[in-house]
């Protein structure tokens, strides 16, 4: 009987030795593996060996951590990029009327130059400027409403009263590119909480790009649907593709970037952070090479 129990004893023991040294092995394959991932930055998983199910469920927290580690790097290339493409965006449209101001300058320093020559060469540098102070605005509020510390005063405003105002501020630019808008709004319209400076803003810009690019047909209306309160703001744009639609509201983006250099595409992103952080949702539809953009305003029952 004492045979027996020293003899499996013993088999026990090699049993629990030999188990010792498949985990100390699988140990050892499991680290060398995350030495290889680690080391060579490969999307690779561990592997095992064999099939014990604790070391299953290690193998399956570490491929976890492995994925998460995977797309955290893959995010911070990303925005590492986006960050490069702004910068060198930043500097070429600061760059821009910078260069345009110097060379007026320079031009101005000719003692040869007519009273009224030295005046319109002011003039432009004069409008230069403008623009560039209107251009570093532009920077400085996009990167306030992207880090959310754009302060809003919401309380309940009339569409209709701020967009006729702002729309009649804009008549004569109209006229003088030769457009007649189609204007389309109603008068009697449930109100919305929002920002009246922001909406200004947030009109003014449409009306803008639609003042840049619209060639032809340009309509704005503002109508109560079940969905809520809509504008929509249309222009021709037979230019435009599909996939540039896809991207108007991307920071720096300007379908027409790469041809003319013009446009730094920052007033269509700083819309759509207005409207958003303010509540309500805006889009783009293109159909038939026309541009629609259209916003849809929460309207609160009981404002009505």
């Amino acid at each position: 009987m004492q045979h027996l129990i020293i003899i499996f004893l013993l088999i026990m023991l090699g049993i629990f030795i030999t188990l010792y040294f498949l985990l100390k092995s699988e140990i050892k394959n499991i680290t060398s593996q995350l030495n290889e991932i680690n080391n060579n930055k490969t999307n690779s998983k561990i592997l095992l060996g064999s099939n014990k199910r604790q070391l299953g469920k290690l193998a399956l927290q570490i491929n976890k951590i492995l994925e998460k580690k995977q797309k955290n790097e893959a995010e911070h290339k990303r925005m590492d990029l986006e960050l490069r493409q702004a910068i060198a965006n930043i500097s070429h449209d600061l760059r821009t009327p910078l260069t345009s101001i110097m060379g007026y300058m320079q031009l101005m320093e000719d003692d040869n130059l007519s009273q009224e020559e030295k005046k319109q060469y002011v003039d432009i540098v004069k409008n230069r400027t403008k623009a560039l102070k209107v251009l570093i605005t532009s920077f400085y509020d996009l990167s306030r409403l992207e880090a959310n510390e754009y302060k809003f005063e919401l309380r309940p405003l009339n569409l209709y009263n701020v967009m006729s105002e702002t729309m009649v501020s804009f008549y004569n630019d109209f006229l003088n590119r030769g457009i007649e808008p189609n204007i389309d709004i109603d008068e009697k319209v449930p109100l919305v909480i929002v920002d009246e400076n922001a909406v200004r803003r947030i009109i003014s810009n449409l009306i803008q790009n639609m003042l840049k690019y619209g060639e032809g047909f340009v309509a704005i209306s503002l109508k109560q649907k079940k969905e809520g309160l809509i504008t929509t703001f249309t222009n021709d744009a037979p230019n435009l593709s599909d996939e540039d639609a896809k991207h108007l509201f991307e920071r720096f983006f300007t379908a027409d970037r790469a041809r003319s250099g013009k446009n730094t595409g920052l007033g269509l992103a700083i819309t759509k952070e207005l409207v958003e952080q303010m509540g309500h949702t805006i889009s783009v539809e293109l159909s038939q090479g026309k541009l629609s953009i259209i916003i849809k305003w929460k309207v609160y029952k009981w404002l009505e």
